[in-house]
């Protein structure tokens, strides 16, 4: 991937709603208003903390690079009437007059009705220290701490209502990927906002089976379409990969609505960096973490269908696999006591539960049942239990004999170790998806 040189950074959060609105169409309406500023480098789209009580959907920010483009240029959207291309270098403008600019368009869309919406707006020639995104996208981050780390950066920034959306933005900025993916989101013309949207399943499964390096595009457990939103937002589909070039060939094999515009962007979606490795005795609620632990009970289905695994690395924690995450809960029916697995996931807020985003099987041990109670060796009668471990004796002539002498036989296992995770339409935008686990990012953006 080149590094976009010089320019300024323009960054804003929180301005949507669950009624409507997005950031990421933010985005391109700031590149469609602001023409006398060229853009550098690729929109940035950036999640952060999933567990965040005060989310609108997805928790995403966005990161723009603007100023006076050099050298070459490379294709990234389309706009009505024009084409959006970015530049891998630049001059950066004047912050202050981009502040400006930017937060005109910014107020006259977000979504201030909402509660929940808080809409907040950065410039800086810098980015905040790196440090600040992996704490956002692990945990809940004070405002202060955001607004001193912009004041060393020499940024400038306006915070609405409780201004909560600055943390977002300053975050997004100070993203500097270990690993990354990119996205091409097609949007709806404003007339059908709100609208039944018209995307062709077939067309979608045709894409999802021609393209080796997107994913999450079709849940084929349920029939659902994974790349269009649920809410009635300006989004018509999203699809990600690991290839910038087949998600330009992608989007144009989706059949149905005709986009009003789209735009792609370099994201931490399907990364995994909000999980960290934790012990049990650590977790805190709202945490995201990886934990290796063995399995001391047998899994039990409570009410909803819901199953729940009792794990333990020397502290104990129940380990959830949800009803709508449908065919993975088969994974945790199949574990046994003494099993050994790494699992992913989040911590519940209200009670400490390990909600499973995906786990490694590591070690299965044997399946060993009882047949029968062992035969008397004296009179050929079968023998009764004298309790748990207490071994056996015959009701007829008192004969004992040890627990080893029941008749047991072992049956195969029906799971194997390896890698499971739940169906497309129950995964996160941070969960990386088991085709990216050996992945290497191809491109060279």
């Amino acid at each position: 991937m080149a590094v976009s040189v010089s320019g300024t950074l323009l960054a804003f959060d929180d301005t949507d709603s669950p009624d409507g609105m997005c950031t990421t169409y933010l985005a391109s309406l700031m590149i469609e208003e602001l023409k006398d500023y060229d853009l550098i480098g690729l929109p940035r789209l950036v999640r952060l903390d999933p567990n965040v009580p005060w989310k609108t959907r997805g928790n995403a920010a966005i990161c723009l690079r603007l100023g006076e483009g050099t050298g070459p240029s490379r294709l990234c959207g389309a706009l009505p009437g024009r084409m959006v291309r970015y530049y891998e270098s630049g001059r950066s403008v004047d912050g202050r007059q981009l502040l400006g600019e930017a937060s005109r368009v910014l107020e006259r869309v977000a979504q201030f009705d909402c509660d929940k919406t808080n809409p907040g707006i950065v410039v800086s020639d810098r980015r905040p220290s790196q440090g600040l995104y992996w704490d956002a996208v692990r945990e809940v981050v004070p405002i202060g701490r955001v607004e001193r780390l912009l004041k060393e950066c020499g940024a400038e920034w306006r915070k609405y209502k409780s201004g909560r959306g600055i943390i977002g933005a300053a975050s997004a900025m100070a993203w500097r990927p270990r690993d990354r993916t990119w996205e091409v989101i097609a949007y709806r013309h404003p007339k059908v906002f709100g609208k039944p949207r018209r995307v062709d399943p077939k067309s979608v499964i045709s894409m999802d089976k021609a393209t080796r390096r997107t994913f999450n595009n079709y849940d084929y457990e349920s029939g659902h379409i994974a790349i269009t939103p649920g809410s009635p937002c300006p989004i018509l589909f999203g699809i990600r990969g690991d290839s910038s070039a087949e998600l330009l060939r992608a989007k144009d094999m989706i059949e149905g609505e005709s986009p009003d515009r789209w735009l792609l962007f370099l994201t931490n979606q399907g990364t995994d960096d909000h999980i960290v490795r934790r012990r049990i005795c650590s977790l805190r609620p709202m945490d995201s973490a990886e934990i290796e632990a063995k399995v001391v009970s047998p899994p039990v289905t409570i009410p909803g269908k819901h199953v729940i695994l009792r794990v333990s690395d020397g502290d104990e924690i129940d380990a959830a696999f949800y009803e709508p995450s449908r065919s993975f809960r088969q994974v945790a029916r199949a574990l046994l006591p003494g099993d050994e697995v790494t699992l992913y996931g989040s911590v519940r807020e209200d009670r400490l539960t390990l909600n499973v985003e995906k786990i490694h099987v590591q070690k299965l041990v044997k399946d060993i049942r009882k047949i029968h109670n062992p035969a008397c060796e004296r009179c050929g009668k079968s023998m009764g239990s004298m309790g748990s471990g207490q071994g056996y004796r015959c009701k007829r002539c008192g004969a004992k004999a040890p627990e080893s002498a029941a008749v047991s036989r072992t049956f195969a296992r029906s799971i194997r170790p390896g890698w499971f995770e739940p169906p497309v339409a129950s995964r996160r935008h941070l969960h990386k998806p088991l085709r990216r686990m050996s992945r290497v990012n191809i491109d060279n953006l």
